[in-house]
């Protein structure tokens, strides 16, 4: 450890020390594992100035001690594009924090919402043997539970990400509890439409993450004796392409959920109806997009899913088990789930 200029211990990478010594991490590496092959000398300056810096080796810098580096690949979809951008600014700021301990990340985006596509990317992931991990964020998680069980198998390690698959072997996930995702909606919803009484909800296809919403969202819908649920709207992704599947809903509905990642499309057609007989809206994530339909009313609300931290997180809690080979304790990391409104949506964009 080192102390800043408050007094407050502050803890110095291999890569940092190196530097405010003025010898290489390789050389660093050799002193604090006691490998030999270093000068004296030089032995003396890095032991004098890490007892000046009253340095205490992490467990990164035990990992390094092995010379061993990790490959891990990153899968998940390219759409939506701006919530996975999000995603990878995480992951990219884990990245650069353990690049320096041997670890090699690999980011593959597969191919729109399609599952056949992404099971043949991790399949050779799997079959190329060049991998010890791999991250998935999976299209179709009962689909893919087969393949991460293959890979599991084969002694690689796998955990999910923003989109679970818990009936497969997978180590560990990363991300937001979707049921608590449609009760927060519902909850949220039922008060923002006041003493009307008519809720909607717009849905994609049905996997494992969507029906966690619909479960919370109904369940909560339930606890308000003078509200019923209309629908909810079954859409699949060509279909947000037309207004006409969505005028007779916004007729039917004071208040709509939507459950997809198609918020914006939404809000577009909506804002075309005179502004009183506009249903509420609200949905996930935060765009520039969503950001201006809150400003003019349109959007009422999102529910954002800290995408940046499901990144890093994934990324440090692989590299974590990497380097320990112990068990995962934790099966679950979940991320935090946070109601914006345009009040507070400039901090999300």
């Amino acid at each position: 450890m080192a102390e800043d200029s408050m007094g407050q211990e502050k803890r110095l990478t291999i890569k940092e020390l190196a530097k405010q010594i003025g010898v290489s991490v390789a050389t660093l590496d050799r002193v604090l594992n006691n490998r030999g092959n270093v000068k004296p000398q030089t032995y003396d300056k890095v032991m004098e100035k890490i007892k000046e810096l009253n340095y205490m080796p992490n467990r990164s810098a035990s990992f390094l001690s092995r010379m061993n580096d990790f490959s891990m690949a990153i899968v998940y979809p390219e759409l939506p594009e701006y919530f996975w951008n999000q995603v990878e600014k995480g992951i990219q700021v884990a990245v650069d924090d353990f690049r320096d301990y041997g670890l090699n990340v690999s980011i593959i985006r597969s191919e729109g919402y399609d599952l056949v596509p992404q099971k043949k990317v991790v399949q050779q992931l799997i079959d190329s043997g060049k991998y010890d991990a791999i991250a998935l964020s999976p299209n179709d998680p009962q689909e893919m539970a087969d393949l991460i069980d293959r890979g599991v198998d084969q002694g690689i390690a796998v955990c999910t990400f923003n989109s679970d698959s818990p009936l497969s072997k997978r180590l560990f996930y990363v991300g937001c509890d979707y049921r608590i995702a449609g009760r927060l909606a519902a909850d949220a919803l039922c008060k923002f439409i006041g003493h009307k009484t008519r809720v909607g909800l717009v849905m994609s296809y049905t996997n494992f993450q969507m029906q966690q919403k619909i479960t919370g969202f109904r369940e909560v819908v339930a606890e308000y004796d003078h509200i019923e649920m209309i629908g909810p709207l079954k859409l699949r992704q060509e279909d947000y392409d037309s207004p006409d599947a969505f005028a007779d809903y916004f007729r039917e509905v004071d208040g709509i959920y939507v459950s997809s990642a198609r918020l914006d499309v939404v809000a577009k057609y909506l804002e075309e109806l005179e502004p009183e007989h506009r249903p509420v809206l609200i949905g996930h994530d935060m765009t520039e997009e969503t950001y201006q339909y809150m400003k003019k009313g349109v959007v009422t609300a999102t529910i954002c899913q800290d995408p940046f931290n499901q990144g890093y997180l994934t990324v440090r809690s692989m590299f974590d088990h990497l380097v320990t080979g112990d068990k995962v304790a934790q099966k679950e990391n979940i991320t935090k789930l946070e109601l914006v409104t345009k009040e507070n949506a400039r901090y999300y964009i």
